[in-house]
């Protein structure tokens, strides 16, 4: 959608309308073309888009999530972190046991980060801390339990904005972060546990573009298409219910990619994607995973196993598609203002005498 400048809701409402109409007319002519009958490029085995078989509960998962908030003093920086995990045990549909972590009830703890002025460098310093107590904690629940499948909120890759520059003192910190997650690629490989990262709001348009440039039958109906359609919107208008799409490698260059070129490739080059259909009133959700051979599957077989216990997670509601368990890790990880609060005034009071003060927007008297 084109950036206008727009002076009244009303105005903004028609340009988004006017935005849908054109994203539609581009759905209209990919419907043209059936995408089950067409082989997905990245797997022969299925078609560009496929059923779901959604499976019964009858596995165990474990799920880790955190709440985070970065605050400025005059002279330092503080993140507040509450991580918290999941365990569910599940036998013939039932839950027949759950376990929290670090314990049932959790703390938000405080962590001095970054003394820099820089905001830049403020966010790669809290998103960095943040992911390694998400990864500490995920390797002790598998580490711990017998799982089936691990998930994480969020990608399986650290993103472009946790990545800090090469002059960065961050980088350091950033580069031991890849080695924690590539040690959790492996110790999941080692117990034989499927880790997933579960995207609860996507604006990748990876999909869309694999239609608009790799495929035959739909990129000539796209040539003279300028417009970049989200995948959830594709998604949303293209699949059935209960139908995912074929899987697709993470980046198409991951050499080139600004956080897999940091990854060896053969982790790089297994890390792969789909997206889930599972309701007509929420959109599809993104999952993630790293693919390993050594589990005895196929790439499908490994796909669809996953899918199955994905989609049996995700089907207690349909107004909101995401897993049981971390829906749980995530109202058990919220920062509350007390939380936060109790922390901050802790500090202030055992520092305010050697002149830390919050920020002036933070004490502002009007």
């Amino acid at each position: 959608m084109e950036n206008k400048s727009v002076d009244s809701v009303d105005q903004i409402i028609e340009v988004m309308l006017n935005g849908l109409n054109k994203n539609n007319k581009i759905i209209d002519k990919l419907k043209a073309v059936d995408l089950s009958k067409i082989t997905n490029p990245y797997n022969l085995e299925e078609k560009l888009i496929n059923p779901i078989e959604i499976g019964s509960l009858d596995f165990s998962v474990s799920a880790v999530d955190s709440g985070f908030v970065s605050k400025q003093f005059n002279f330092a920086n503080i993140t507040v972190v509450k991580e918290v995990g999941v365990y569910f045990k599940y036998v013939d549909n039932k839950l027949t046991d759950h376990k929290y972590f670090p314990k049932i009830y959790n703390q938000a703890k405080p962590y001095l980060s970054s003394s820099s002025l820089e905001l830049e460098e403020i966010l790669w310093n809290s998103g960095i801390l943040r992911l390694n107590k998400e990864l500490d904690l995920t390797k002790k629940i598998i580490e711990s339990q017998d799982l089936s499948i691990s998930l994480i909120d969020g990608s399986i890759i650290p993103q472009y904005i946790n990545k800090p520059t090469k002059d960065c003192k961050e980088r350091v910190e950033y580069d031991k972060l890849i080695l924690k997650f590539i040690q959790l690629y492996e110790l999941s490989k080692q117990k034989k546990i499927f880790l997933v990262g579960c995207i609860e709001d996507c604006r990748a348009n990876r999909f869309f573009n694999i239609l608009k440039e790799e495929i035959d039958e739909t990129k000539s109906l796209l040539d003279d298409s300028s417009n970049e359609l989200f995948d959830l919107f594709t998604v949303f208008s293209l699949c059935p219910i209960n139908y995912r799409t074929g899987v697709f490698k993470y980046s198409k260059e991951p050499e080139s990619h600004p956080v897999l070129c940091d990854f060896l490739n053969e982790y790089s080059d297994n890390l792969y994607v789909t997206y889930l259909k599972l309701s007509d009133v929420d959109y599809p959700l993104r999952i993630e995973f790293i693919y390993f051979k050594d589990f005895g599957y196929s790439l499908k077989e490994y796909t669809d196993k996953i899918v199955s216990m994905i989609s049996a997670l995700c089907s207690f509601n349909k107004n909101y598609i995401y897993p049981t368990a971390l829906i749980e890790a995530d109202i058990r990880s919220r920062l509350t203002m007390v939380e936060i609060d109790q922390i901050m005034t802790k500090i202030l009071e055992k520092t305010k005498n050697f002149g830390f003060r919050n920020q002036r927007r933070e004490s502002r008297l009007f």
